[in-house]
Parts: structure tokens; C-alpha cells; sequence
């Protein structure tokens, strides 16, 4: 979060616009949030705020398993101090299961994300050459909640992904 508003500050000085204003788009989705955590009050009392409050916890949470998930391992190559490959749909982890794909909207398919930032995820492609995962999401961020048993499974995965790339 720290990061994303500096990023944030520093586009907004790029442009010549003040940090705290409408502008800036930190500033927006946590009024947005605000405005939410209300509604959720005025609408269900403390029970409804704390419903809210526990569902963007568990959200953040479910986000933070599954980006850990579609990356773990792989890296980008050095190019310069500071300076890295691009990004491609061989920096991230693919899921050709067809129903998780059904249920999560092609979420498994993130490599083409990379490839196609502007694809719509319903639309994304399967990329054979891309990382990919023994099992689906679903599996997968089980085994994510158990690392012993993830790092049996993923570390010498990621390791085989390192060597081809190198």
C-alpha cells in the first residue's frame, strides 16, 4: 500500500498536480471505501459494518494467496541495475483446467494477462510455452495455506523454470 502511494505521488507530480486532491486516485477508493463502510452501517447497523470489514479482509486475503499463487518463483532477468525484462506470459503461472477456468473466468490463464494487459479475462488464451501449474486455483490455494507441503511441490517446479529461462 506504501508503495502505491508513492507510485501515486509521483505520477500526480509528474503531471504538476497536488498530492492530496480528486486527482489522486489513492485518495478516491478510500473515500469509495468510506462511502461503502457507511452504507453497510446505515443499512445493517455494527453487524453490517463488520460484515463488510470481514468480507474486504477475507477479499484481500483471497488476492494476496492467489497473486502468490500466479508468481511464486518466477523472475525476470537483469538487464541493467535497476532495469528488467519486460513481462511477458512467461512470468507467471498457468492453469489449463477447464472447469476452474469455467468458474474463475479464465483467471488461470494470468500468463496471457501479462502477454495482453488490455484482454478482457473471459477472452484470455492459453499459453502452452507459459509456467504451468500441476493443478488448478482451487487446488492449488489449498496447498498454498500449507506451505511444507507447497514448497514440496512448487519449489522444484520454479527451480526447473529458472534453469530454462537461464
Amino acid at each position: 500500500m506504501r508503495n502505491a502511494w508513492q507510485l501515486e505521488a509521483q505520477r500526480l507530480r509528474g503531471r504538476g498536480l497536488p498530492v492530496w486532491s480528486w486527482h489522486n486516485e489513492m485518495v478516491a477508493w478510500y473515500v469509495l471505501w468510506l462511502v461503502f463502510m457507511a452504507v453497510f452501517a446505515g443499512l445493517g447497523g455494527a453487524r453490517g459494518l463488520l460484515f463488510f470489514l470481514a468480507q474486504g479482509l477475507v477479499a484481500a486475503c483471497t488476492l494476496e494467496v492467489i497473486n502468490y499463487i500466479e508468481h511464486y518463483g518466477l523472475e525476470r532477468r537483469q538487464l541493467a541495475p535497476e532495469r528488467y525484462e519486460r513481462v511477458t506470459h512467461l512470468h507467471s503461472w498457468n492453469a489449463p483446467q477447464r472447469y476452474t477456468n469455467w468458474l474463475l473466468f479464465n483467471l488461470q490463464r494470468h500468463s496471457d494477462h501479462h502477454a495482453q494487459a488490455r484482454r478482457r479475462y473471459q477472452s484470455l488464451l492459453h499459453h502452452p510455452d507459459s509456467p504451468q501449474l500441476p493443478w488448478g486455483y482451487a487446488s492449488m490455494f489449498v496447498l498454498a495455506l500449507l506451505p511444507p507441503v507447497w514448497h514440496r511441490v512448487m519449489d522444484p517446479l520454479a527451480l526447473a523454470q529458472r534453469r530454462a529461462s537461464a
